[in-house]
């Protein structure tokens, strides 16, 4: 068993953050569903949705240009798929 390093609070906004960041609607609702268990506040959650956008923001920009760049401008960089959707594609 690994040992517990961060508290379960601490855990779950780590987790909101990293679905946000990853646009992934379910995982997103399931976690914010329970959050209340480990006390996790609206406040303490809009912080870290608000840390999260930024990173989603910055990566998708790097990755945008990084394939427009590898391609030579042949493969656009825009979001397809099912993330466009909405649906879970993590």
């Amino acid at each position: 068993m690994m040992e517990r390093i961060l508290d379960p609070k601490t855990e779950m906004l780590v987790a909101l953050g990293a679905a946000a960041a990853a646009r992934c609607q379910t995982c997103f609702a399931t976690l914010y569903a329970t959050a209340e268990k480990v006390d996790a506040t609206d406040a303490e959650i809009r912080a870290v949705l608000a840390i999260a956008n930024k990173v989603a923001e910055k990566s998708h920009g790097f990755m945008a240009a990084f394939v427009e760049q590898t391609t030579d401008g042949r493969v656009p960089a825009k979001l397809g798929g099912d993330a466009a959707a909405g649906r879970c594609t993590c």
